[in-house]
C-alpha cells in the first residue's frame, strides 16, 4: 500500500532534482475546472490528417505572409534568408515543447484529456519547483491574457487586410467608398464563420480559404517574377531596422495557439507531432511560402515594398 501511495505521489510531479511537493487530487480538480479552452478530444467528429493540415495551413498563412517582403526590406536579403528559417525552426520547436508538456502532464497526473494551453502552463508551475508553485495561477492568467491580446491583434489586422484589398478592387471599378464601410461589410460573413466551432465542419471553409490564399500567392509570385526588378535591394539592413523585421516574422508565425485543439480533434492525434506529422509537414510548407513570397517581393519592389505586397500589384490589371 505504501508503495502504491508513493507511485501516486510520483505521478503528481515532474521528475526533477529540485525541491517539489505533490499535487493533490483536489488541487488538480480545481485547476482543471478553470480550463475553459475547450481543447478536449472531439470523438464525435474527429478530423483526418488532411483536414488538420488544412486548418494548420489556414491558421499560419495570412496577412503576415504578404508582409514578408517588408521583413526582407528591414533585414536584407542575406540576413533575412537566415532569420526567417531560424524563426520558423524556433516556432516549431516551441510548439513541440507545448505538445510534449501537455501530453506528459496528462500521463503523469492521469488526466482524462490533454489540458489546454493556459492550463498546461499552470500545471507545469504547480508541479514544478517549490519557488515557482505560488505563481501557478498567475501564469495561467498571464497566458490567457497574452492569447487574448495576440488573437485580438491578429483579427484586427485581418479586418484591415481584407478591407484595404477589397477597397482597392472595388475602387478600380469606379465605386469609391470609405474603408470603414468595407470593414462593416465583411463583418457579418466573418462573424458567421466564427460561429462554426467544430473543426470537422470548419474544414471545408478552411480548404476554400486555402485555395483562395494559394491563388493570391500564385498571382503575387507571377507579378514579382516579371521584369524589371528593383535595384535598391540590400544584403544586410541597418541594425535599427532588425526589430521591425523580427516583429513581422514573429507575427507571421502566429499559430502556436492552434496546436493543442488541432491535435485533440484528430482521429489519430499521434500523427500530429510525429516526424512526418501534420505539424512538421505543414510548417515546412508554410516556411517555404513565406520565404518565396518575401524574397521575390523584395527583389521586385525593393524599398518601395508596402506593408502588404498586394498593395504593390498594378491597379490597372485588377
Amino acid at each position: 500500500m505504501n508503495q502504491n501511495r508513493h507511485d501516486n505521489d510520483q505521478s503528481h510531479r515532474f521528475l526533477t532534482k529540485d525541491p517539489t511537493s505533490t499535487l493533490g487530487e483536489d488541487q488538480i480538480a480545481r485547476i482543471l475546472k478553470n480550463d475553459c479552452s475547450g481543447h478536449g478530444n472531439d470523438t464525435n467528429h474527429p478530423t483526418s490528417f488532411l483536414e488538420t493540415l488544412m486548418h494548420l495551413f489556414r491558421g499560419n498563412v495570412g496577412p503576415g505572409m504578404f508582409a514578408m517582403g517588408d521583413a526582407f526590406k528591414n533585414s536584407g536579403v542575406v540576413l533575412g534568408g537566415f532569420l526567417l528559417p531560424l524563426l520558423g525552426l524556433t516556432c516549431v520547436h516551441s510548439q513541440h515543447l507545448l505538445l510534449n508538456a501537455s501530453l506528459h502532464l496528462q500521463d503523469e497526473l492521469n488526466l482524462k484529456r490533454n489540458p489546454g494551453f493556459a492550463t498546461t502552463v499552470e500545471l507545469c508551475f504547480a508541479t514544478g519547483h517549490l519557488r515557482l508553485q505560488k505563481y501557478a495561477t498567475l501564469s495561467r492568467r498571464l497566458v490567457n491574457l497574452f492569447l487574448c491580446l495576440t488573437q485580438l491583434g491578429f483579427c484586427c489586422v485581418y479586418f484591415v487586410f481584407i478591407s484595404r484589398n477589397l477597397k482597392q478592387i472595388i475602387d478600380s471599378y469606379g465605386y469609391e467608398y470609405s474603408i470603414h464601410l468595407h470593414m462593416a461589410g465583411v463583418l457579418i460573413p466573418i462573424y458567421l464563420t466564427c460561429m462554426v466551432r467544430n473543426l470537422k465542419f470548419l474544414a471545408p471553409l478552411s480548404t476554400l480559404a486555402n485555395i483562395l490564399m494559394v491563388s493570391g500567392v500564385i498571382i503575387t509570385l507571377y507579378y514579382a517574377a516579371r521584369p524589371p526588378s528593383a535595384f535598391n535591394v540590400v544584403n544586410f539592413a541597418r541594425i535599427g531596422q532588425l526589430p521591425l523585421a523580427f516583429g513581422t516574422a514573429v507575427y507571421a508565425y502566429e499559430g502556436i495557439g492552434l496546436v493543442l485543439p488541432l491535435q485533440n480533434a484528430m482521429k489519430m492525434p499521434h500523427k500530429f507531432d510525429s516526424t512526418f506529422g501534420v505539424l512538421n509537414v505543414g510548417m515546412v510548407i508554410v516556411t517555404v511560402f513565406f520565404f518565396a513570397v518575401g524574397l521575390l517581393s523584395y527583389l521586385k519592389y525593393g524599398d518601395d515594398i508596402h506593408g502588404s505586397v498586394t498593395l504593390n500589384l498594378p491597379k490597372n490589371e485588377v
